[in-house]
């Protein structure tokens, strides 16, 4: 896959259901907006959102524009230039911008994104005890991330998506998600450095953007310098995502 390596070293100064199946038409940009990406897939590395978090309360939110590839400062909340904040606990909460969706970061904005999770129960059963909602085993393997990746070639028809935020899988409630959050560390007893450790899982996001457009997005790692394996020593705030953005307002997302 060809992928344009995006590398966001830059520290962010910010303190951080329905599905219409027919392809849609998007907005044009907004009046002095920015500049949008192409069809195309994009990989964000070590984005720097509150490398101070811990899991003791939320992190500083921390807003991103799929079409343009960039954060938008957090005094841009109430507008449509982003689609997605990552929000909460180390970051690990991925809310849509939607203005109608009481309690969550565009509450009260023009913001119409929605995002869903896609969840393949045999896919999953290669690493994923789906009965105790935890993995099998740590860590996963890597190349079942390409796997899962890959075989999201369009917007599945009857995806449920929803303006809440897509987060740590069964974590404080009953949503599936992109995460694996190990509070007590009972994945790895007696080792005090793997309690509140969160590992990714290789599920894919699929994001309607405020403007209409798809896209599929899957989370690498939290943690600086992406560790396979990772534990309290590592230090968390640092984001490693992939995305494909479809920007002809298609389902489409067979992209290399």
């Amino acid at each position: 896959m060809k992928t344009k390596l995006i590398g966001m070293l830059a520290i962010v100064l910010l303190a951080a259901c329905s599905k219409d199946d027919a392809p849609v038409t998007p907005e044009p940009p907004e009046t002095g907006g920015g500049n949008a990406v192409k069809t195309g897939t994009y990989r964000v590395v070590d984005l720097v959102a509150d490398t101070n978090a811990t899991s003791a309360g939320d992190a500083v939110s921390l807003y991103y524009s799929l079409e343009e590839n960039k954060v938008i400062p957090a005094s841009q909340r109430q507008t449509g230039n982003w689609d997605i904040v990552f929000y909460g606990i180390y970051n690990s909460s991925i809310y849509p911008n939607n203005g109608s969706a009481v309690g969550t970061p565009g509450f009260g904005g023009p913001g119409k994104a929605e995002i869903a999770v896609i969840v393949d129960r045999k896919f999953d059963a290669q690493y994923y005890d789906t009965s105790n909602f935890k993995p099998k085993t740590l860590p996963i393997p890597t190349a079942l991330w390409n796997e899962a990746y890959n075989k999201v070639t369009t917007v599945p028809p009857g995806l449920r998506f929803v303006t809440r935020d897509i987060g740590l899988d069964h974590f404080l409630g009953g949503f599936d998600g992109w995460g694996y959050y190990d509070f007590y560390g009972s994945m790895f007893p007696g080792n005090p450095q793997k309690s509140h450790v969160v590992y990714t899982m290789p599920r894919v996001l699929i994001v309607k953007t405020h403007k209409g457009r798809y896209a599929k997005l899957i989370m690498e790692n939290i943690y600086k310098d992406s560790p396979v394996n990772p534990d309290r020593t590592n230090k968390p705030g640092y984001i490693t995502f992939r995305y494909s953005i479809q920007m002809d307002g298609s389902t489409n997302l067979n992209i290399p």
